[in-house]
């Protein structure tokens, strides 16, 4: 399978740091043609981009193997996990080796990870609000990361402004982003779609 630079970002955000955490939540997880990473407090996942005829794999691997990875640009990095292994190798665009040093590979881990599919809340029941990317980044840049650090978010419906708050500082951070317009009919969750999710 290929992995391009937004599925590490995402493993580097969503996965346990901390050594003594429990073993599961230092794993990514590979289950149903998806990957997911999980700190206890956060959750994440992304489809695979499996090459033709490659199946879906059923592993887990610890994210220190994925950290050694430096994606860089003109050049794919291919992910192949076998029955206890995984190994890391890079392509350039016509899909020839490219040699890189070192090599990476790990052997899979061997634990038990929570079915996050009975996490998702049913759709009927969820608040939606279409925030630009661009702006919620440019928010987050400002505010503090320290341990305590809170932001609190109020939506009221889709087309009313989204309001945050960044409480626990001496002068608090306040505001609004207003939310785009978004069909959603158009734009549906991956679980209204065939072959999703289903909570």
């Amino acid at each position: 399978m290929k992995l391009d630079r937004y599925d590490i970002a995402m493993v580097n955000a969503a996965c346990k740091q901390d050594e003594t955490a429990r073993p599961m939540l230092q794993c990514l997880h590979f289950t149903k043609g998806r990957v997911e990473a999980a700190d206890g407090f956060m959750l994440a996942t992304r489809d695979l981009d499996l090459q033709d005829g490659e199946e879906k794999p059923e592993a887990l691997l610890n994210t220190k193997m994925i950290k050694q990875i430096k994606p860089a640009r003109r050049q794919e990095t291919i992910l192949q996990i076998t029955d206890k292994r995984a190994t890391v190798s890079y392509q350039d665009e016509e899909g020839k080796p490219v040699e890189f040093e070192p090599s990476i590979s790990f052997a899979t881990f061997d634990a038990t990870f929570p079915d996050t599919d009975q996490l998702w809340t049913s759709l009927e029941k969820k608040a939606q609000i279409a925030i630009s990317v661009s702006l919620l980044k440019k928010l987050i840049a400002c505010l503090p990361d320290g341990v305590g650090s809170i932001l609190r978010i109020g939506i009221t419906e889709p087309t009313a402004p989204l309001e945050f708050e960044c409480s626990n500082m001496d002068r608090p951070i306040r505001g609004m982003i207003m939310p785009m317009h978004v069909d959603w009919k158009e734009h549906k969750w991956k679980r209204e779609k065939k072959g999703g999710i289903k909570p």
